[in-house]
């Protein structure tokens, strides 16, 4: 599909043309065109990336080979006095989208590796939780977003002559600061990352003296809460928020079907793929999370309906094997931010009260019920695939039915 069926201004056809971008702009227009975007959406598609094509010419750019990240980004802070929000989101979908086109098609290399005051210690530290603590790489994922905010803060101290000089005062004011919007668990495991990170600094030798000892744990009890979320009775009405005679709405329904069905957290929903549903054996296998097991569970009459209706009438064309996929081109395998999205869309809308309102709140739910309707400790952890049993025992304190059977008579007052 050529540009010129597209912008209809001579001018603007001409002054795109003679840039960096003319060349490339007809075979973006045609993958574009064959991601499924719809006619008017494709026409805002290429119209935002003309602006990004006349803002690079504007810029003296002369090679495409030139292009980077930042060009992207200064172009978006134009657009944030643009007026009209449709004309900023066009331009900046537009931009994203033809720098993504032109390194995909190998005109525009990869982005260099951002270097930092702090790569040094942080690069080597991962390393050694995934190759000598045999960590999968979610967990050092983990591990680095909870480090990685301390040592930006640290900014030009973070270097390798400034770093040995780290005080316990340094690291306690870090804390003091992001303390207030965490929850006590989240804290928790952030000391926890800081000080397994500050003693490997220390034994390596990049630290004059181990601070992470002057560092006060917080304290996290097992079993010290009950789970919070809504009550089993209130999730049908989750089922009620969507359209299901729209594409989305049939995603949105058997995503949600899924969840309250299995008990499955919203990363193995995500990571469900096509050969996963044993149509034959009526089943499904959850990939497993956290280092646990995958899951393997009946494929329910309402579930299997449910996915049919999205797979047949829902799902775009797409060579993902993933079965849930993003709304929007190039619909790429739906994130697991993007299922918990879905299920607190249907919370709001539904109107049910509980203090969490994401696809783990239904998990909770999920196992009280478990509980309550006489299945044991090893069924519950065994379907919601935790390979520990205190991982699933906290659920077992509002089995109010089992708990009321073990309760002694409160002993009368004695009598003066």
């Amino acid at each position: 599909m050529l540009f010129e069926t597209i912008i209809r201004s001579r001018r603007v056809r001409e002054a795109i043309r003679g840039g960096p971008l003319g060349p490339p702009m007809d075979g973006f227009v045609t993958a574009a065109a064959g991601m499924g975007y719809t006619k008017g959406s494709l026409h805002d598609l290429v119209l935002g990336a003309s602006w990004f094509a006349q803002y690079v010419s504007a810029r003296g750019i002369t090679d495409v080979r030139q292009l980077r990240n930042h060009h992207v980004r200064d172009f978006m802070r134009t657009l944030a006095g643009v007026s009209h929000v449709t004309a900023a989101t066009r331009g900046r979908r537009g931009a994203r989208r033809l720098l993504q086109y032109l390194r995909a098609s190998g005109l525009v290399p990869p982005e260099p590796a951002a270097t930092s005051a702090y790569a040094w210690v942080l690069d080597e530290w991962l390393a050694l939780l995934r190759e000598h603590r045999g960590l999968t790489a979610q967990s050092v994922d983990v591990y680095r977003r909870q480090v990685e905010p301390f040592l930006q803060d640290l900014q030009a101290d973070a270097q390798p002559h400034r770093l040995a000089a780290l005080s316990p005062t340094r690291v306690r004011e870090f804390l003091d600061r992001h303390a207030p919007r965490f929850a006590r668990i989240t804290l928790k495991n952030l000391v926890n990352a800081l000080r397994g990170f500050l003693r490997f600094a220390f034994r390596a030798g990049y630290l004059q003296r181990d601070v992470a000892g002057s560092i006060e744990r917080v304290p996290c009890f097992t079993l010290d809460r009950l789970p919070r979320g809504p009550r089993w009775e209130d999730l049908p009405q989750l089922l009620r928020t969507v359209d299901r005679s729209t594409a989305l709405g049939r995603r949105d329904f058997a995503i949600l079907l899924v969840l309250m069905t299995y008990g499955v957290r919203a990363g193995q929903l995500a990571r469900l793929r096509l050969e996963d549903v044993h149509w034959r054996e009526d089943r499904l296998t959850f990939p497993p999370a956290k280092r646990g097991r995958a899951i393997d569970v009946p494929l329910t009459p309402a579930v299997g309906n449910a996915l049919v209706h999205y797979l047949r009438a829902g799902r775009p064309a797409s060579p993902a094997r993933q079965v849930f996929l993003s709304s929007d081109p190039p619909f790429a395998p739906l994130a697991a931010s993007s299922v918990y999205n879905v299920v607190g869309r249907a919370f709001r809308v539904a109107g049910i009260a509980s203090p969490h309102r994401g696809s783990h709140a239904i998990r909770h739910a999920w196992a009280t019920r478990a509980f309550a309707q006489g299945h044991g400790l090893k069924t519950v952890a065994d379907l919601l695939g935790h390979r520990q049993l205190e991982s699933t025992r906290i659920y077992t304190k509002v089995d109010y039915p089992q708990l009321r059977s073990v309760g002694l008579p409160w002993p009368e007052e004695g009598r003066p």
